[in-house]
């Protein structure tokens, strides 16, 4: 018994000091004169959403870090985030990431909540994590390496590059692009023309007003209610079912 309760008090200092430290820091801009937001960020979540009121764009970032004492995390932060928010002409950069080396063992990521003038273009570049876009009346260009997409609500156009992760797309009010890598795809409710270049990885695709134009791998394929016409190329390592409904125009699926 004595041996277990030594154990015990050896192992306390240990499991307090590995825990999962946070930080948040506030940046804002003026938005008079920006007509473009370029977001460059790297591990951790990105949640954007346009806001019909108000002049300024307003971020609120959040630093984890796990296996780190206070002290070290103090350190961390000063020496290894680099976050910044500035104004270059016509566009605002915001500029999140983690400098390397993060050390050894350092999980650490920046989550980013992000409110903006809901006309305001929008171009992000991100490295890995969940984004969420919402209430946009601009434009919108992802470039993204891993993570789900969440997008809602944009009445503009939308161009998304993709390497893994899933994606989910509606009510979309512009023309859609969308190039991916791997995983599941969902678009509905698109009013203008959709064009998929797909890996691999499912693809459901509802209610589009405008032309459906896809390249895909693998994977099944289920389109319905499409106004206009259909254009499916499956590329000659493709496998999976294709099903197509309540097409308007004309449906052509060849290899």
């Amino acid at each position: 018994m004595k041996s277990a309760t030594f154990l015990i008090l050896i192992l306390l200092p240990a499991l307090a000091w590995a825990e999962t430290m946070t930080d948040t820091k506030d940046l804002a801009l003026p938005a008079d004169g920006i007509d473009t937001l370029v977001i460059n960020c790297g591990a951790g979540s990105l949640n954007l959403r346009g806001a019909s009121k108000g002049g300024k764009i307003q971020i609120a970032a959040r630093i984890e870090v796990e296996e780190i004492g206070e002290s070290d995390f103090r350190e961390f932060v000063q020496n290894n985030v680099r976050l910044s928010l500035q104004k270059r002409g016509n566009k605002a950069i915001l500029q999140s990431e983690i400098k390397p080396p993060a050390g050894p063992n350092k999980d650490a990521r920046i989550n980013l909540t992000i409110e903006f003038p809901e006309t305001i273009d929008v171009d992000i570049i991100d490295g890995s994590g969940s984004i969420n876009v919402n209430n946009l009346r601009a434009n919108l260009k992802i470039d993204d390496d891993t993570g789900s997409i969440k997008i809602k609500n944009i009445s503009g156009d939308v161009r998304i590059e993709d390497s893994s992760g899933s994606i989910a797309i509606e009510e979309i009010t512009g023309n859609v692009i969308v190039i991916d890598g791997s995983g599941s795809i969902t678009i509905e409710s698109v009013r203008g023309d959709l064009n998929i270049k797909d890996g691999s990885g499912s693809l459901t695709i509802e209610e589009i007003d405008g032309n459906v134009t896809m390249s895909d791998g693998s994977g099944s394929i289920d389109i319905r209610d499409v106004n206009k016409n259909v254009f499916i190329v499956i590329r000659a390592e493709g496998s999976g079912i294709v099903e197509v409904e309540g097409v308007k125009g004309k449906v052509t699926i060849r290899p």
